[in-house]
């Protein structure tokens, strides 16, 4: 790796770029919002979900729960709240009312809150996410209604009626308080009860809300991890350390604790956990949760927006630039700052429900949506000069880096594979597994593995000349191994346990030091030690796992031209009743996923060809190994092939929804023709106008369990130019599979 550094980036530098946030479109919020009926009274709430069908989205029910809840349309109050703080705009004031409307019509006579409404118009009053249980919904929505005390100033009636409603939840959620000051013995929704205790002490008043504040602060304070990987997180966990991205805001709130108590205390807190824990998370994502092991998907805009806010806050109160900067590096999330390098926000602006590692759920429900709403309303708060940022790309650097243990070089060791939870390498013997590291910024790392050790194990972690060792005891999660001074771009681990078996899930890499080489503005910039320099960085190409390129020659049955594409197949998807604990159809991360049943499609196989009736046309399967190709731009060179022909005819499936792109058909007089490529998810009905080529009647899960469900195969008819087909050109889109190709 080569780079070197040039000058400080400033805000000054950054006042000669015109990009800046995206402008916030409330164009899907507005489609989602529509009027429900609570047991007989109209009000306006918003739709939970928004599932995407082609271009098109559709308003979607949570089934069992219900079509819309108090934690959603308090999430829309507090946003619009903010906006008419922001910028005291009517609309902003009436949609703020209007939500905040449809919250207190949930609310029960003692003060706690029902979540869901029914489609019928009735209280969902049973449903473990609905009933009345101090929990999410009521913390939020006394939040959202203590929030906006404020700015109805000029509506007494409203005003009035929002007082008396925040009386009534304070007192009821301050009697449900454990000996800890904690809702539900935990920190993360007591978070937000706290901002809305904090939010209510200052409209009101009263010391008696300021004094439970501090109680409640104070307990928060007591869960802040001091050391480790989650060192500055807030442990909110029972038997062991755990920390999900969602619902996070301790640190927001206790930012607001120290703007009304003035001790630093409060505001240290915030400070540690953006220092020691958020950089862990600019290198990772905004994963999903760590407890036993590092679970990095999904990833969700209501991860994204509590840090966002965090460190927005965080600056407006320290005015250090570097919480400026890291706030705007995390909103790229919405832009491109993601490994898929793919926008979370939509044109119109829908928050994508979540990124996973090789797709996007492009589904865009109410808490996506409003949480990348907030995400920019609060980033549009930091200085213009610092807000390009967003367009930011973190492409390198001195990062925490996650291996999972069953896809390291394990030589020749023997083990087996666990999928206990996540997929582990279980062996009672020693073992040495290994990780080269592309792309590596040398330097000193905290080593951890997690996993779950039956007896005393040894452990010993080495890169080049240099070790650290340790004997773990019997234990299970993350555990520290040593620090590594890495002087190579591989790490070596040998484990030899006393007795029994161990099971290693993942190695994880924290440096002490960590430091981020970002892309903006066609330049490469350095940001370590909360500054920011301009730097030279040479990028380096990534060989593909795949075959890019192959020259297939076609069998002809009749009149089609079955396409020898098995050069090309990289995946195993369809696997037989013996085998079914193996193949891998729709899990990119893992070892192990959901497959077609072999059993089922040899019914309709002669020679593993298939002939479809209604097109005259036949098509050549792989039933054993790998059977299909994931798209991954790959190119078919078609060999001596002069023949014209009127149809292409592709067959395939998409996994983890529907998904669309384009081919490109390369002739022989040189002209070209792109063409879409739609293919529906394999276990859902087409909405693409695909046929179903073939339905299964059932499929085996990861584990070789067979599932009631039904996948597909589907066909896709593509009509060609009356010219010899020299080659053509896949997208890359791994969610998407082709089994086999004819051309007729």
């Amino acid at each position: 790796m080569n780079w070197r550094k040039f000058f400080m980036f400033s805000f000054l530098f950054l006042s000669v770029i015109s990009f800046s946030v995206p402008e916030m479109n409330l164009n899907h919020l507005e489609f989602l919002r529509d009027e429900f009926i609570i047991e007989g009274e109209t009000k306006i709430g918003y739709w939970i979900y928004a599932e995407k069908f082609g271009d098109t989205y559709v308003h979607t029910e949570a089934k069992g729960e219900g079509v819309t809840c108090v934690d959603d349309v308090a999430r829309v109050a507090v946003l619009y709240t903010e906006l008419y703080k922001l910028y005291h705009n009517e609309f902003y004031l009436q949609r703020a009312k209007e939500a905040l409307d449809f919250v207190m019509a949930l609310q029960d006579s003692d003060g706690d809150f029902y979540n869901f409404i029914f489609d019928n118009g009735s209280i969902n009053k049973q449903g473990v996410t609905s009933r009345k249980t101090a929990n999410w919904w009521a913390a939020r929505g006394f939040w959202a209604i203590s929030n906006a005390l404020e700015i109805f100033d000029e509506d007494r009636d409203f005003q009035k009626k929002l007082d008396n409603s925040a009386k009534l939840a304070y007192t009821f959620l301050s009697k449900s308080l454990d000996e800890d000051y904690f809702l539900n013995k935990n920190s993360d929704v007591s978070s937000v009860f706290l901002l809305g205790v904090i939010e209510y002490y200052k409209y009101t008043g009263y010391e008696s809300a300021k004094e439970l504040a501090i109680k409640i602060g104070d307990s928060i304070l007591n869960t802040q991890i001091k050391e480790g990987l989650m060192k500055g997180a807030f442990n909110e966990g029972t038997d062991y350390q755990l920390w999900h991205s969602w619902g996070s805001r301790q640190g927001e709130s206790l930012i607001e604790l120290y703007k009304v108590t003035g001790n630093t205390k409060y505001l240290d807190s915030a400070i540690f956990l953006a220092d020691e824990f958020y950089p862990l998370l600019l290198s990772l994502g905004p994963v999903y949760e760590i407890g036993k092991y590092i679970k990095m998907y999904p990833q969700i805009a209501y991860a994204v927006e509590p840090i966002i806010s965090t460190l927005v806050k965080l600056y407006s109160v320290t005015h250090e630039e570097k919480y400026a900067y890291m706030a705007a590096l995390f909103g790229g999330f919405f832009e491109r700052n993601n490994h898929l390098s793919s926008p979370m926000y939509g044109p119109n602006g829908e928050g994508y429900d979540s990124l996973h590692s090789i797709y996007i759920n492009s589904n865009a429900g109410a808490e996506s949506t409003i949480s990348a709403l907030l995400s920019l309303v609060r980033l549009k708060t930091l200085p213009s000069k610092v807000q390009p940022l967003t367009l930011s790309k973190i492409v390198s650097g001195r990062e925490t880096l996650i291996f999972e243990a069953e896809k390291m070089d394990t030589g020749i060791y023997y083990f087996e594979l666990d999928n206990t939870n996540n997929i582990r390498i279980k062996t009672e013997e020693s073992i040495r597994i290994r990780q080269k590291i592309d792309n590596f910024y040398y330097g000193e790392y905290e080593v951890y593995i997690s996993g779950s050790f039956d007896s005393k194990t040894y452990v010993k972690a080495s890169s080049g000349d240099n070790s650290t060792d340790k004997n773990l005891d019997p234990n299970e999660g993350i555990m520290y191994v040593g620090n590594l001074n890495m002087e190579e771009n591989q790490i070596i681990l040998y484990l030899k346990p006393e007795s029994g078996f161990i099971h290693i899930d993942q190695v994880i890499l924290k440096p002490i030091d960590p430091m981020f080489i970002f892309d903006f503005d066609q330049f490469y910039y350095e940001f370590s030690k909360g500054k920011i320099v301009k730097t030279a960085y040479e990028t380096t190409t990534e060989e593909s796992l795949y075959a890019q390129t192959a020259e297939v020659e076609s069998v002809v049955i009749d009149n089609s031209f079955l396409l020898d594409i098995e050069e090309l197949f990289n995946n195993d998807g369809i696997v037989s009743f013996s085998d079914r604990k193996s193949g891998n159809f729709d899990n990119y991360d893992g070892i192990i996923g959901a497959k077609y049943p072999t059993e089922e499609l040899i019914k309709h196989l002669t020679n593993n060809v298939y002939f479809y009736e209604k097109e005259d046309v036949y098509f050549k399967f792989k039933i054993d190994g790998k059977d299909n190709l994931i798209l991954t731009s790959q190119v078919i060179n078609l060999k001596d092939m002069e023949k014209i022909f009127d149809y292409m005819y592709i067959v395939g499936a998409s996994d983890h929804g529907n998904y669309t792109g384009k081919i490109m058909i390369l002739y022989q007089d040189g002209l070209s023709q792109e063409v879409n490529i739609a293919f529906s998810d394999w276990c859902q009905s087409p909405i693409y106008g695909e046929t179903v080529l073939l339905e299964f009647g059932y499929r085996y899960d990861s584990l070789g369990i067979t599932e009631n469900i039904n996948p597909k195969m589907y066909l896709l008819k593509i009509p060609l130019k009356s010219v010899p087909v020299q080659s053509i050109f896949l997208p890359q889109i791994p969610t998407m599979h082709i089994f086999a190709i004819s051309l007729k």
